[in-house]
């Protein structure tokens, strides 16, 4: 069923329009879902926009919360063709028409971008006479490869102008953009994450395997050079070389280009018996659960939904110092650091676990309860408000 009705509920303080960038259920996704839906649960009316129907619509129907369906275009692309840029920017001038009529019945008084690849979300706030906000889940070019259809600098101008706040969520994406927007616009709001309705006990699964005899390890992400899945194979190999028993599952799907290249790098130093390939798996924690530890090997990971959720189930985290994981990784307290791109450190860090299991246990057990306390629904939920609160405060959005 497609919600776009009118809401008939009483009239509430706040009425927001999210808008994603895509009806897929990435991380972004996820968060927005579950934004909305404890949204709901303290009063709050939102209507999301998605490109198209899909997985998220999907699950926003079933959590009855109203979505429109609009065409849109990003403005941001790897492909950087001339005229392809140019298209996307005349189409973006038009399809704002469009939503803003659509959106104009829910009555909002805020409407949000969920994501920084978009442009519409600003010009349908113009067009409603609303306060426009971003959410920003992403560094866009450092993480994706993402290049502005109308360059940086004009690009984040726009955002800055015709935003009255900007939410990051990490403080690694806010230092980036703190440059370019104004200081009282900046927030920082920790998603929240679940492993639902995977059933999770710490006493009894979150321990690691007392025998030294194996370790298994898991890297969850999209395939593309920016996650490093490389470099965990790499560990792996001079881990094997050392004569220790260590696996990695691989899971995830991606780049065609960087699958191959990983696929061939286990192929050439003869790692089949010990590193396996999962393909796209949602949700991935029943792969995880089975895992001894976590890697994070991105250069740039704007927040780290994966790292909480195996912090969720038990896991200690081997993680790369930079972006969002430096703010969720305790260097020995739930997991180890190493130098980004050092796939010789990652390995010292894992051979540490591999023969001080007592301690790794403890590492995962401090991380369950720490990401446990700390990113919950509900505190997702009210920092979004508080975020809303402080932009009123400093005068930058007026309901």
């Amino acid at each position: 069923m497609n919600r776009e009705t009118l809401d008939n509920t009483p009239s509430r303080l706040m009425r927001i329009c999210f808008i994603s960038h895509s009806s897929g259920l990435g991380g972004a996704e996820k968060a927005l879902l579950e934004l909305v839906t404890t949204l709901k649960e303290k009063d709050v009316y939102s209507v999301v926009v998605v490109p198209s129907h899909g997985l998220l619509s999907e699950e926003l129907d079933k959590a009855g919360i109203d979505f429109i369906t609009s065409k849109y275009w990003w403005w941001v692309s790897k492909d950087s063709v001339l005229w392809k840029r140019i298209a996307r920017t005349i189409l973006n001038l038009f399809t704002p028409i469009a939503i803003a009529y659509k959106v104009k019945r829910h009555n909002v008084n805020i409407v949000c971008s969920n994501t920084l690849t978009i442009s519409v979300g600003m010009a349908v706030a113009k067009l409603l006479g609303t306060p426009h906000i971003y959410f920003i889940h992403e560094f866009g070019k450092e993480d994706h490869g993402l290049q502005f259809d109308l360059g940086q600098n004009i690009s984040l101008n726009l955002m800055n102008k015709f935003s009255a706040g900007i939410i990051c969520n990490s403080k690694a994406v806010a230092n980036k953009f703190s440059k370019y927007f104004d200081r009282d616009k900046l927030f920082v709001v920790y998603q929240s994450a679940s492993v639902e309705p995977f059933k999770y006990n710490p006493e009894e699964q979150s321990k690691i395997k007392a025998s030294t005899n194996c370790l298994c390890c898991v890297i969850v992400g999209t395939l593309q050079e920016g996650k490093r899945q490389e470099d965990a194979i790499l560990a792996v190999l001079e881990l094997k070389n050392k004569g220790l028993n260590v696996f990695l599952e691989i899971v995830g799907d991606g780049d065609l280009k960087y699958k191959s290249y990983l696929f061939n790098l286990v192929k050439e130093n003869n790692l089949e018996d010990c590193v396996h390939f999962n393909g796209f798996v949602n949700p991935p924690f029943s792969i995880i659960s089975k895992c001894d530890v976590l890697l994070m090997c991105s250069e740039y990971e704007a927040f780290g939904r994966v790292t909480v959720e195996a912090m969720l189930l038990g896991k200690p985290i081997v993680g790369a110092k930079s972006g969002g994981t430096l703010e969720l990784v305790k260097d020995g307290f739930n997991g180890l650091l190493y130098t980004t791109g050092d796939y010789h450190e990652l390995a010292e860090k894992i051979e540490y676990i591999y023969y001080h299991r007592d301690e790794a246990i403890n590492m995962g057990l401090n991380g369950y309860y720490w990401a446990k306390d700390l990113f919950t629904k509900d505190k997702y939920a009210e920092g979004f408000i508080e975020a809303i609160d402080y932009f009123k405060l400093s005068k930058q959005l007026k309901l």
